[in-house]
């Protein structure tokens, strides 16, 4: 059961970044409130997955998926920031494409996650920006989350920026 549930939260990413992307055509920046609902509920249901998906003694089917949903919902919250007109078409644009340049040269998934933390910090500006009071039910949340994911946290983030400090040193390939 535990499996199931994990692959339903990944695959409700596919359908929040179709529902991001349809609010920046119809909506534009209205739209935020309810955009800001959305990705927040996306970035939760991509921690909810992951803790389902360890807990379950069969291996979900979705989980060689995984990266490329939340590359997929990325994917769909700069469509809405780039049609609401909350950062420039072309900057957009100009992103995407150093980022998968950087990918395709260094093929690491520790750049692709940069470019992700990258939008992240965009996105809670932007909040900052426009729902002061958001941003900071924001921090909350990425509080309990960082207090509930610390060992993880503790493993995995040292891990990051050793392989980023290895690929600016020309040691990864």
């Amino acid at each position: 059961m535990n499996a199931l549930i994990a692959d339903l939260l990944t695959f409700s990413r596919i359908l929040a970044a179709g529902v991001l992307v349809w609010l920046g055509l119809t909506g534009g920046a209205s739209a935020a409130p309810a955009a800001m609902i959305v990705v927040v509920l996306g970035w939760t249901t991509d921690q909810l997955d992951g803790w389902f998906a360890r807990r379950s003694p069969a291996p979900t089917r979705l989980k060689a998926c995984d990266f490329f949903v939340d590359l997929t919902f990325y994917a769909g919250i700069l469509a809405y920031l780039a049609l609401a007109r909350f950062l420039p078409a072309w900057l957009v644009a100009g992103f995407v494409i150093l980022g998968g340049a950087a990918w395709l040269l260094t093929r690491r998934r520790a750049v692709v996650i940069l470019c992700l933390r990258i939008i992240d910090v965009a996105c809670g500006v932007i909040v900052f920006m426009y729902a002061p009071a958001v941003g900071l039910a924001l921090v909350a949340w990425v509080t309990v989350l960082a207090v509930a994911y610390r060992r993880r946290l503790a493993e995995r983030v040292p891990r990051w920026f050793d392989e980023l400090r290895g690929l600016w040193r020309g040691r990864v390939r």
